[in-house]
């Protein structure tokens, strides 16, 4: 299985979208391709689920979040080792944490351009998050056939 982890701040918008998105298109087209979630500085988001703009655009989307009532996940909770292909969601926010985390500094990983709330609204950064995502199954597709 090709496994993908989209890592942002908190874990609770980009992230959580994007892994939910992801994974739905892939069950959707039966690809044998699975994202998971984390987050570089989730703190007292520990204790948070996915952020309430986030799931009204799934909603809109008719797609069901299959992790909706699981709590933020810090990236060094995770084994990096299990993916394949890790995407941090904005590089100019999160390259200098990535720098900053000796679990995660010596990966390889992509860095998206999508800007978090409120900087940018969830009406431009959700959508471009979906469109992404829709660019990056044609890769995986690739990869995995």
């Amino acid at each position: 299985m090709y496994k993908i982890l989209f890592v942002c701040t908190a874990n609770i918008y980009r992230s959580r979208f994007s892994e939910e998105v992801y994974n739905h298109i892939a069950i959707k087209n039966n690809l044998y391709t699975k994202a998971f979630s984390a987050g570089l500085m989730v703190g007292s988001y520990k204790t948070r689920k996915i952020y309430k703009p986030a799931l009204k655009e799934l909603d809109r989307l008719n797609i069901k979040p299959i992790r909706a009532e699981e709590y933020s996940i810090h990236v060094d909770d995770v084994d990096l080792k299990n993916y394949d292909m890790i995407i941090c969601m904005d590089e100019e926010e999160h390259r200098p944490m990535v720098e900053s985390n000796s679990n995660v500094k010596e990966r390889n990983i992509i860095y998206w351009n999508i800007v978090d709330e409120p900087l940018v609204s969830s009406n431009i950064s959700l959508p471009r998050c979906y469109q992404k995502i829709q660019e990056l199954i044609y890769i995986v597709r690739d990869k995995i056939e």
